[in-house]
């Protein structure tokens, strides 16, 4: 069987030496409708299951010591209580609560030796004893008396027994991938060791003449195989274990014998390169050998030579042909491996992969036939509308072998198929990248670029990653308009000293439509003032720190000696201009 899903539609066709059942031997069409992703999954499962496979991996018992990461094949009920006895909350001493009735602050009650028993917290609490009162309210006496300034009432400061936990409680579901906390609290609640699903073996097949191992010396036209690292790092991440084999030339029979090889120990086949129509690709005929393709292409962009199938022979196993390039391999992972682990393991996706609200800070357009994943990174931006902290996103570089662009993403943006794009300022819901950085540090400035505004750029990029400053070349009203709509943390304009304080002057027009704002000089030449623009309420936050940082120091200044025309004399001054005053700082 085969099935193409380039398109709106993805048609499937049963191929020579399947075995479909009576009522699939007929092709059928099924609508992608606003989601080929989704759609292409589905169409591969069902291929998958209609073959005979089965999402199951087995169960096996390891230790709770040693069960981190690990899927919970059973609902974990505690074993005892906890606590397993009543315990102290505080430090101080256990008393019977109708002797503590008549102390006050103003008059202090003196409780004989027998009368109490000094405990820590987590002590058993003796019998006869149902409140602790803190050691703030105790003074002990020579002879061993206590006074105390306070009442309690029973049960103040003890922890009952299964406060925590009871006996026979659900600590852990079925399908939890388990935490180092809910560790702890197996132990807590008796269990030495406990049943886990089996971890699925992925094995991972690079092929290509020209892929060398990670560490090989590398000749013209020869590349090293990071693919295999990437994937092999996210299958443990998603709860897999990795099966690396080595590198199979781009020869159809050595490849296939590797896949047959591969099929025999692993839950999961992934084929790096060859999935596209080059010369060299020669996934499709191997797998098609080996079993049956059930999507090859998907409307989605990076990714859309990935092909999904499954293999046949002594075991069922599911085969992914993964595309060569780096984002479209991370993009075939996230969108079709991770969601087959996480069937396999029977667990649900995790609240981490929630959209969150944010603006986008630029237009970007799509096109309108593709499933579109942009890598974004995110900006916390000073609206001056509101005074709010926003998120707001800008887009990273697009292409498929960008992989420094995977290292910068902070979250994921789908432009759906059927959308041509947003505009600037839309509402957007980007997906985080589980463990990016996500520190929303991104710097995004707005308007002219010039020899001084590179010089800036620059050296702020020296200190940080790319991707953390974006700057968009635009002209006055298109920077003014970003920097109003909360779009950027700043706009770059060049200042005709000419014209300052007349009804030409942005920075007039600017005050009247956002209210306070500060100026901080870049340069000068002959005539004009280059110079970023804020709202004042934006002044200390941390993406503008660091611009004026590097403003006021001394190399940026000698930098801008080797820019012709300009005097770096009066960088980093620094002007407030209100709605009815202006004055230098």
């Amino acid at each position: 069987m085969s099935c193409h899903a380039w398109g709106h539609r993805v048609t499937v066709t049963w191929s020579r030496g399947d075995t479909p059942t009576d009522d699939l031997r007929q092709p059928q069409d099924d609508v992608v409708g606003a989601d080929p992703v989704a759609e292409a999954f589905r169409v591969w499962m069902r291929t998958c299951a209609r073959a005979g496979w089965v999402a199951a991996v087995g169960v096996e018992v390891v230790g709770v010591a040693a069960a981190g990461g690990r899927v919970t094949a059973e609902p974990m009920r505690a074993l005892w209580s906890v606590p397993a006895y009543r315990a102290a909350a505080m430090d101080g001493i256990a008393v019977h609560a109708a002797d503590t009735n008549t102390a006050t602050p103003q008059r202090a009650v003196r409780l004989l030796p027998a009368e109490f028993d000094r405990v820590d917290t987590g002590d058993l609490m003796p019998d006869g004893r149902d409140a602790v009162i803190m050691r703030e309210h105790v003074r002990l006496i020579n002879d061993g008396s206590a006074e105390i300034d306070t009442s309690v009432a029973p049960g103040r400061h003890v922890r009952r027994v299964g406060e925590d936990i009871q006996a026979a409680q659900l600590v852990l579901p079925a399908g939890h991938r388990i935490r180092p906390v809910d560790m702890a609290a197996l132990a807590a609640a008796g269990h030495h060791t406990m049943r886990v699903r089996r971890q699925p073996v992925v094995a991972i097949l690079p092929t290509g003449d020209e892929v060398r191992p990670f560490g090989a010396v590398l000749a013209p036209g020869e590349v090293l195989d990071t693919n295999s690292l990437m994937l092999a790092g996210m299958t443990e991440e998603a709860g897999g274990e990795v099966l690396r084999l080595p590198i199979a030339p781009d020869r159809p029979d050595q490849i296939a014998a590797a896949v047959a090889q591969a099929a025999l120990r692993a839950d999961v086949v992934l084929v790096i390169a060859g999935s596209s129509a080059g010369r060299g690709d020669h996934t499709a005929t191997v797998v098609r050998r080996l079993g049956a393709i059930a999507v090859h292409g998907v409307a989605m962009r990076p990714g859309h030579p990935v092909l999904l199938g499954v293999l046949s022979g002594d075991r069922l196993v599911p085969v992914v042909g993964v595309p060569g390039y780096p984002a479209s391999a991370e993009r075939a992972f996230e969108c079709f491996v991770r969601p087959l682990l996480r069937r396999v393991l029977e667990t649900a996706g995790s609240l981490g992969e929630l959209a969150v609200p944010a603006r986008l800070a630029c237009a970007v357009g799509s096109a309108q036939h593709l499933d579109e994943y942009l890598r974004v990174r995110l900006a916390r931006i000073v609206d001056p509308r509101t005074g709010r902290h926003e998120l707001v996103v800008t887009p990273l570089q697009r292409g498929a072998g960008a992989l420094n662009a995977i290292v910068q993403t902070e979250a994921v943006l789908r432009i759906p198929v059927g959308s041509t794009g947003f505009a600037a300022g839309a509402e957007v819901r980007p997906i985080p990248i589980a463990g990016a950085a996500f520190s929303a540090e991104t710097t995004i400035i707005s308007g002219v670029h010039s020899p001084a505004t590179d010089a800036l750029l620059e050296m702020r990029r020296r200190e940080i990653p790319p991707g953390s400053v974006q700057w968009t070349e635009s002209g006055v009203r298109e920077a003014s308009e970003a920097l109003s709509t909360g779009l950027c943390h700043a706009a770059a304009l060049a200042l005709d000293r000419g014209v300052v304080g007349t009804a030409a002057d942005p920075i007039s027009a600017l005050v009247a439509r956002i209210g306070d704002i500060t100026v901080l000089e870049v340069a000068r030449t002959a005539s004009t003032s280059e110079a970023l623009v804020l709202p004042a309420q934006a002044f200390d936050s941390p993406p503008i720190v660091a611009l004026r940082t590097v403003l006021r120091s001394t190399a940026f200044r000698c930098r801008l000696l080797r820019c012709d025309g300009y005097s770096g004399r009066s960088a980093g001054r620094e002007t407030w201009h209100g709605p009815d005053a202006r004055r230098t700082e």
